[in-house]
């Protein structure tokens, strides 16, 4: 049950996951949950439980977070952007009075459109985590296929670590082929 389940998770983060940023956050928490309860041999409806609780804590949380750190990541770059932008467009006068009003005014320009242009960046992260959750469930599922779970010799790393990226490559083009947000 658990390896259906991660396989599940995985296929909708990696192939819808750049559709909504609520839904990657909710199911992060829940797969995260999942797996936290499974490493102490729980039973089914305390993993459950647990991936529930997982899965609100990490909307609540993640989601401030996540807008706060684009927001900050956004305004340094706008931060740097208007202080070059000032120093190639006041001409060399270095007008104090123009400088604390202009590069604060790009920097939080930086910080608005970061946050808002994010969909990138969820739908790149949801393949390749989608990617992830999919190969360990694989690895939980199939015997024999363990080793995409946790490799134990170095080709079974670097077969593993194809697959993840070539799956995750994949996810992004079917995220792009059935209408993602993403533009870029």
């Amino acid at each position: 049950m658990s390896g259906l389940t991660m396989i599940v998770i995985g296929l909708v983060l990696g192939l819808a996951g750049g559709w909504s940023i609520r839904t990657v956050l909710m199911l992060v928490g829940f797969g995260a949950g999942w797996l936290l309860a499974n490493v102490f041999d729980a039973n089914l409806l305390v993993t459950l439980v647990i991936a529930l609780a997982g899965a609100l804590f990490a909307w609540l949380v993640l989601r401030l977070a996540a807008t706060i750190v684009f927001f900050a990541v956004g305004a340094f770059v706008g931060l740097l952007v208007g202080a070059r932008l000032f120093r190639l467009l006041e001409g060399g006068d270095g007008n104090l009075l123009l400088a604390v009003v202009f590069i604060p005014a790009v920097a939080l320009a930086g910080g608005w459109l970061a946050e808002k242009t994010r969909d990138g960046f969820v739908a790149w992260g949801t393949s390749i985590a989608g990617a992830a959750l999919v190969l360990a469930g694989l690895g939980v599922l199939v015997s024999g296929l363990a080793w995409l779970r946790d490799p134990s010799q170095s080709w079974e790393a670097a077969v593993g670590a194809v697959v993840w990226v070539a799956l995750s490559v994949f996810f992004r083009f079917a995220q792009r082929a059935v209408g993602s947000s993403d533009r870029g």
